[in-house]
């Protein structure tokens, strides 16, 4: 966009046109100029919010009391086997993957 704004600017100045064609060109270059911009401005932008998009409040934290209370805890409610069906990895395996994690110094304070 200021590259656009600096020719604009540099051709508005130009004395080599006779007036009437310079004055037709420069608000040719900026009705151009104004159109790229207001494409520019309807494009959806990246990253956050959508707008007009509701909230759904998932419950993550209960979700979380949910799984850690019956899988996670020293008596869970759970068998080994019904968390191998549903995280698709032994417990000792989830358990070594997440002490690896933890002592990997990239995740400490």
């Amino acid at each position: 966009m200021e590259n656009r704004g600096k020719a604009i600017f540099s051709f508005m100045f130009d004395d080599d046109l006779d007036n009437e064609e310079h004055h037709q060109r420069v608000i040719q270059a900026i009705v151009h100029h104004t159109s790229l911009e207001n494409e520019v401005a309807h494009l959806p932008k990246h990253g956050g919010s959508v707008v007009g998009h509701e909230y759904k409040n998932r419950e993550r934290e209960d979700r979380h009391r949910y799984l850690m209370s019956n899988y996670f805890v020293e008596r869970p409610h759970f068998k080994t086997t019904d968390f191998r069906r549903r995280f698709q990895m032994r417990k000792e395996l989830f358990y070594r993957i997440l002490n690896d994690v933890v002592n990997q110094p990239y995740f400490h304070p």
